[in-house]
């Protein structure tokens, strides 16, 4: 399993934000936080997950987004800061629509749930297939970041191979 470590992850002052923006425009809001605010304070990206599937009997893979319309920044700038320093780039940009908030006052992901995408994705933000048998009934998951936590696929197709999580 693949976990994202880097010098960030470590660092608490770390917080993620969304921007939530228009769809198919992602990447162009992507580069336009990196060409206006720069990568030493505002580290934006695009979340993916890695899609498997069989075509004419050979084996594929795709990465998709795995928020489409949602753009994430790390930062270590906090709330009030963020949004003098970005208010003026979602004013002046067609292709962001806003900020995801859970209050007026708090933007910022939760602790929580940023640990669990970290612990999800590779150090590209991807979150990739995992691999595993199915023996009497149970899911045994082999490789992958389900490995050891079984426990969340609450279901398995097994005509295309694929599970869903809880």
């Amino acid at each position: 399993m693949h976990i994202r470590e880097n010098k960030l992850r470590g660092n608490r002052n770390m917080y993620w934000y969304v921007l939530f923006v228009q769809t198919g425009r992602e990447n162009k809001v992507k580069q336009l936080i990196e060409k206006q605010l720069g990568l030493d304070k505002f580290r934006p990206f695009i979340p993916l997950h890695e899609k498997i599937f069989k075509l004419s009997g050979i084996v594929k893979k795709e990465l998709t987004l795995l928020f489409p319309s949602y753009v994430f920044i790390e930062s270590d700038v906090p709330s009030y800061e963020f949004i003098e320093r970005i208010g003026t780039l979602i004013h002046d940009s067609c292709d962001i629509v806003r900020i995801l908030r859970y209050s007026e006052s708090e933007i910022a992901i939760k602790e929580s749930e940023k640990n669990t995408m970290l612990s999800l994705c590779n150090d590209q933000h991807c979150i990739e297939s995992s691999l595993g048998i199915i023996e009497g009934g149970k899911v045994y998951i082999t490789d992958g970041p389900l490995k050891g936590r079984e426990s969340i696929v609450r279901k398995v197709d097994r005509h295309k191979k694929k599970r869903g999580l809880r």
